[in-house]
This record gives C-alpha cells, structure tokens and sequence, in this order.
C-alpha cells in the first residue's frame, strides 16, 4: 500500500493539466464557493443571543443552529465528493447551490427554534457541495505541486467576506434584528448561485465507465484511510478547524454575555482575526511551494498550541478582557492560514484520481470532530470563558499529535518496505 500510495503521489508531478481559460472568473467563483459554508456560520453567530431569546429556548437548543449544520455538512460531504468524480464538477455543484439557496429562504421565514433548525439543515445540504468541489476543481486545474499555493491564494482573496460576516452581522441583529442575517444570506446565496451557473466550467470529465454507489464509495474510502499519509493531513486539519469551531461557538458567550460586550463591538473584535488569518494565507501562498506542505503544517501547528496556551494563561490569571482572547487569536488565525492549505492540498493529492472523494471524505472528517467541539464548548455555559479556551487548547494539542504519530507511521512504514523481503 505504502508503495503504490507513494507511486501515486509522484506520478503527478508530470502529469498534463488542462489550459485554463477565464481563469480569474473561475478563481472568483471558487473562492466564492468555498466561502459559502463558512459566511453563513459566521455572520450568524452574533444572533444566537437574540435567537434564544425570540424563541425562549436553551443554550444547548439554539446551539443545534450551529452544530447540526456542522454534522450535516460532514455527512454531505460524503455524497458530493464521489457524485462529482462520477458526474463531474458542474452538476454537483449546481445542485449542492438550488438547496443551499431553497434552505436559507425557509430560514428567513422561521416562526419556531425547530423551522429555523431545519432550514439550517437544509441549508447545510446544500452549502456542503462547495468547499468539497472547490477543492476538487483546484485540484483538476492545478495539480498537487501548485494545488497548496493556489487553495491559500483563494482563501486570501475570499476571506475577507467571511471573516467580517460576524462584523456584519453584529450591525444587522442591533439594527434590524436577527432575521437581518438571514435576509443577507438569501442575497448571497442568490449571487452564489447565478455566479456558478453562468461563470463555473466543468474541470473533471464524468467516468461514465465507473460504478456509483456504497460499496465503491466504502472502498474508496478504505484506500484513502488506509494511508498514513492521509491521516496525517485529514485529522490534522480537523483539530486545527476545531480550534476555530469553538472560538465561533463558545465565544458569543465569552465574550458578549460574560464581558458584557454588545454584538456589534463583538463584531468589530472579530475583525482581528481577520487580519491574522489573512496574512497566514498570504504566508502560504508565498512560501509554501518553496517550504514544503509538511513544514508549513508544522510551523502553524506549533503555533497554534502556543497562541491558545497564552489565552489560557491570560485567563487564569484574571485579565478577563475582550483583547485578551483577541490579540492572541488574531496568531492563532495566522496559524490556520499557513497551515489548513498545506493540509487540505496535501489530502487531496494522495490518490489523485479519488482527489473529489477525498476532498469529501476529509471535509466529513473535519466537519465532524468541529462539530462535538463547537457544540460541547458552546453548551457549557458556567459564567466563565475557560471553556472557550480549555477546548481550543485540547483541539490545538491534538492537531499536533494526529500530524506527527500518522506522520511516524508512514516513515515506519516506508522503512518496512525497504528493509524487507525483494
């Protein structure tokens, strides 16, 4: 395996990509589409106080508006990536988009906690088609030598409208209360929508030869875990995206109901980390190719596990103040963007022909193990922001060890083939 898994990852250094027209449209589209998911999270998350208050619901009730999407993304992703190497890019994407759109509509007329929670499942359906595909058609185009650099060029030019969704969200939920974030989704998803249908080609050529269904899905999904190499990327990446999931889902509480901050300051804090997370991108984009993916995962790692540790030491020693969980995420940010490209290219380059199923199968991964993150922080409400920080310490070491043991079981395993029997 270890052999035909390494055969797998250098043949692509020569293969033949497709010229590229319109590439900076089809850029624009796809990082559009991968911010998708995340702008819909984001710009909600200074609604949730007014949301458990419209509808007189628990923390842990209003939390399923966040962490049931999660869940059912990671589920999503499952289908899409295999539907698009089968089908191809286009359709899945399209279709993924009709319900993202048709989700968020029935958000906007939401008159109980459980409607609201079903169009965010919905919702979810649908927005979980894009970072997958997105992926995907990165890695159609650009192949695994570039695919790490191009991913971080896209975050950078896309993550400045999820970054400051929160921002605008705190200025809808003052000024025209929370249904403002849903009515600013509904545009978004509409001009998401038209920019895929008139603007996105097709990247892959649908295998009309291959078989669709579970047992070739499960199959392809044991090759994929099967590899060390994978592992290492895929779970790696997750607890790193944990990391983030419980800023966004425990912070609210932090911050606006334990410092007594207003959504809309909230909002205006959260542009920090913005500022952090698009100068890592920016790092990756730049020096990744010339560094090496696994270095720039490693340094951004490291980095994580610092900037959370001094959050923890900020609070243990009483500077309970918005800046002091800020100014430390604005690293942790910085840390996300050198590392999650590095990360996400190198998963999907494992078995270029599975790069769709992949990118699916790590999107389940990440999505997955967020979600018990975001929900477990979010739920614990003790008038403290300790769980905020205890939890994303707990992600940010995890992510280390997922990275380095997976990473000590390839070497292993590859010194086994050498020293063995020809």
């Amino acid at each position: 395996m270890e052999g035909d898994e390494s055969q797998h990852r250098h043949s692509t250094n020569s293969e033949a990509l497709p010229a590229i027209p319109n590439e900076r449209l089809i850029k624009i589209v796809l990082a559009t589409t991968i911010a998708a998911s995340a702008f819909t999270i984001q710009i909600f998350l200074p609604a949730l106080p007014a949301v458990q208050a419209a509808f007189d619901v628990t923390a842990s009730q209003v939390q399923l508006t966040i962490s049931l999407p999660l869940l059912v993304t990671a589920l999503a992703t499952l289908i899409y990536g295999p539907l698009s190497d089968r089908f191809g890019r286009r359709p899945a994407l399209v279709g993924g988009m009709i319900i993202f759109f048709a989700g968020t509509v029935l958000c906007l007329f939401a008159n109980s906690i459980v409607t609201l929670v079903l169009g965010r499942f919905i919702q979810a359906l649908g927005s979980a088609a894009g970072v997958v595909i997105a992926r995907a058609a990165v890695r159609d185009l650009y192949g695994r030598e570039r695919a790490a650099a191009v991913l971080a060029g896209l975050i950078a030019v896309m993550v400045v409208a999820p970054m400051i969704a929160p921002t605008l969200g705190g200025f809808l939920v003052d000024g025209f209360g929370w249904r403002g974030n849903i009515g600013a989704t509904v545009i978004f998803a509409g001009i998401l929508l038209a920019l895929i249908v008139f603007g996105m080609p097709e990247t892959h050529k649908a295998e009309t030869g291959v078989s669709f269904g579970l047992g070739s899905m499960l199959a392809s999904f044991k090759i994929l875990l099967s590899a060390p190499a994978y592992r290492a990327y895929a779970f790696q990446s997750a607890f790193m995206i944990s990391i983030f999931y419980v800023f966004l889902a425990a912070a609210p509480y932090a911050v606006m109901t334990v410092m007594d901050v207003s959504a809309t300051s909230y909002g205006l804090y959260f542009l920090l980390s913005t500022i952090g997370y698009l100068s890592g991108t920016l790092i990756a984009t730049r020096y990744s190719e010339r560094v090496g993916i696994d270095p720039m995962i490693r340094i951004g790692t490291l980095l994580a596990i610092v900037t959370t540790a001094i959050v923890v030491a900020f609070l243990a020693f009483g500077v309970w103040h918005p800046l002091a969980i800020f100014l430390p995420i604005t690293i942790l940010g910085t840390a996300n963007g050198m590392a999650l490209p590095n990360s996400n290219a190198g998963a999907i380059s494992v078995y270029p022909e599975l790069a769709g199923t992949a990118s699916g199968l790590t999107s389940f991964i990440q999505l997955g193990i967020a979600a018990l993150f975001a929900q477990a922080s979010g739920s614990w409400q003790n008038g403290t922001p300790f769980p905020l920080a205890i939890f994303m310490l707990c992600a940010a070491l995890l992510a280390w060890t997922a990275f380095t043991y997976s990473k000590y079981e390839e070497r292993s395993a590859a010194v086994g083939a050498t020293d063995g029997p020809t």
